[in-house]
C-alpha cells in the first residue's frame, strides 16, 4: 500500500471497530479499487460483511486476501474460521481456526477456535483452548461469559454458575434497579427477599423450582412478568410467595437477587437438582381449552412450536424454518395444533398450511391458557424455547429439537434432560439439519 493511502486505511479501521460496517465496507472497496492486492483490506472488508449476515460476499473477500502475498495471516484465517462458524459449517471452520494456530496462536484466536468446540459439544478441548483467554484478560466479562457457558454444559456448576454472573457486565444487560444487598444465602431473619426475573420466560419456569429451597424464616416476593402471573399463582411450591408484576414499581425489600443467581448462592449442582415447579391449571380451564378444539374422532393430537424469540443469542441456531415439519403433518392418526406464538404464526397462512394445523395463537394469552392447551394433547414437538420448560413442568411428553450448537442447559450427547423426565431432546447430527431431527421425531410418532 502506498503512503497516500494510509488516511483511507486508518479511516477504514476506525470505522471497523466503531462498529460501523456499511461505512468501514465502503472505506474498504474505495481502498481496494486502488491497492487491489493489498491482503488485509480483503480480509477486513469480509469482517465488515460478515457482521451485516452477507456471508458469500464475505466469504469470498475473505478467501481472496488469504489467497494474496502476505495474506495467510493468524487474523486472517481466524476471521474465516468465525465467518465459517456463522454459518454452521463447523469442520471447516475448525480446519480454519488450526491453520490460524498454527500462523500464530494468539489467545484471541484460541477464544474464537473455543466457541466452536463448545458448539461441537468438545468441551474438555473448548476449556483448554479458552484458558488462554482467560488468563491474558480476567476481567473480559464476555471471555468469564464464554467459559460460563462451557463449565454449565459440562456440568460443573459450581465453576460455572460463580462465572455466569458475568452477564451483568455485558452490554446490554441491566442490574436491578435497587440499592439493597444481594442476597447471599444467610437467613433471612424475618427480612423480605425480592426476586427478580431475567432472560427468557422459559427461564423463570426452569429455574423457579429454586425457590422452594430458600429458608423459610422470611419473606420472599417475586417479580414476573405479566403473561407468567397466572400460572405462577397455580404453583403449591410458591404458596408463601408474594407474586407481583415486573412491569410496576418494585415493592419494598430488604435484600435482593436475580432468579437466575439462585443455583450458584444454594450451590447447586446436577446431582442436587431439585424437581420442577408443579403446576395445577384449573380443571375448568382444561375443560374450556378441550372445548375450544376439534373432536377427536379416535386421533391423537400433537403440539408444534418451530420458532423461539428472535431476541436469543441463539435464535439462528435454535429456531427452524416451519417447511421442515411438514414430515409430521401426513400421518390421518394426528391432529396437529401450532403452539407457535408472536410473528412466526403467521407463517402457517404463508405455507399454506391453514387446513393441515389449527392455530392456537388467537386462543393464548398468556402462559395459563397455554399450559391449560397442553394439557389436552397427547405429545408436544418444539424448538429449544419457553414451552419446553413448561410442558416439561407439566409432564407432557415432548419432544425438544436442538441444534448441534446447543444451549448449555441440555448437555452434550444424550436425549434424556435432567430438568424435565418427560422431555426427549432430538439432536441434529449436524449443525442446522433439521431434516434429520424431524425424521427421527416422524418415526417414533409411527
Amino acid at each position: 500500500m502506498t503512503p497516500d493511502l494510509a488516511p483511507l486505511w486508518s479511516q477504514a479501521l476506525g470505522l471497523l471497530k466503531a462498529g460501523r460496517d456499511m461505512e468501514a465496507e465502503a472505506a474498504l472497496a474505495a481502498l481496494l479499487g486502488r491497492a487491489p492486492d493489498y491482503a488485509a483490506a480483503w480480509t477486513n472488508l469480509g469482517v465488515a460483511l460478515r457482521r451485516q449476515g452477507r456471508f458469500g460476499a464475505a466469504e469470498a473477500a475473505a478467501r481472496r486476501g488469504l489467497a494474496l502475498p502476505g495474506g495467510a495471516t493468524e487474523a486472517a484465517w481466524s476471521n474465516l474460521g468465525n465467518l465459517l462458524r456463522d454459518q454452521g459449517r463447523f469442520a471447516e471452520a475448525d480446519d480454519a481456526f488450526i491453520a490460524a494456530v498454527a500462523a500464530g496462536g494468539g489467545h484471541g484466536t484460541r477464544y474464537n477456535r473455543a466457541l466452536l468446540l463448545r458448539d461441537r459439544g468438545r468441551l474438555d478441548d473448548a476449556l483448554a483452548e479458552i484458558a488462554p483467554a482467560l488468563a491474558a484478560e480476567p476481567a473480559n466479562p464476555q471471555i468469564q461469559w464464554d467459559h460460563a457457558l462451557i463449565r454449565l454444559q459440562a456440568g460443573d456448576w459450581r465453576t460455572g454458575f460463580e462465572a455466569y454472573e458475568a452477564r451483568w457486565r455485558l452490554p446490554g444487560v441491566p442490574m436491578p434497579a435497587s440499592d439493597r444487598p444481594w442476597w447471599t444465602g444467610e437467613p433471612l431473619a424475618g427480612r423480605t427477599l425480592l426476586l427478580t426475573s431475567e432472560q427468557g420466560m422459559g427461564d423463570v419456569i426452569q429455574f423457579g423450582r429454586f425457590i422452594a429451597q430458600i429458608p423459610d424464616d422470611g419473606r420472599i416476593v417475586l417479580a414476573l412478568r405479566r403473561p407468567l402471573l397466572r400460572l405462577f399463582r397455580t404453583a403449591p411450591a410458591l404458596e408463601r410467595v408474594r407474586l407481583v408484576d415486573a412491569a410496576e414499581p418494585l415493592p419494598p425489600h430488604d435484600l435482593i437477587l436475580p432468579l437466575l443467581s439462585l443455583p450458584r448462592v444454594l450451590r447447586a449442582t446436577p446431582e442436587t437438582l431439585p424437581p420442577p415447579l408443579a403446576f395445577q391449571v384449573p380443571q375448568a380451564a382444561v375443560a374450556a381449552a378441550e372445548d375450544r378444539l376439534a373432536p377427536r374422532g379416535g386421533r391423537r393430537r400433537l403440539g408444534l412450536v418451530w420458532a423461539g424469540s428472535s431476541g436469543h443469542r441463539n435464535d439462528r441456531n435454535r429456531s427452524a424454518p416451519l417447511g421442515q415439519f411438514l414430515p409430521l403433518l401426513a400421518d390421518p392418526a394426528w391432529d396437529v395444533f401450532s403452539f407457535q406464538v408472536g410473528p412466526h404464526a403467521a407463517e402457517l397462512g404463508a405455507h399454506g398450511l391453514g387446513g393441515l394445523v389449527r392455530d392456537l395463537a388467537p386462543l393464548i394469552d398468556d402462559f395459563l391458557d397455554t399450559a391449560a392447551f397442553l394439557l389436552t394433547i397427547e405429545r408436544l414437538v418444539t424448538v429449544d424455547t419457553g414451552i419446553a420448560h413448561l410442558a416439561g413442568s407439566l409432564d407432557v411428553s415432548t419432544s425438544v429439537l436442538v441444534p448441534e450448537a446447543c444451549d448449555w442447559r441440555w448437555g452434550v450427547g444424550v436425549s434424556a434432560s435432567p430438568w424435565y423426565s418427560s422431555l426427549s431432546l432430538v439432536r441434529q447430527p449436524r449443525q442446522g439439519d433439521w431434516s434429520a431431527a424431524v425424521a427421527q421425531v416422524a418415526h417414533a410418532l409411527v
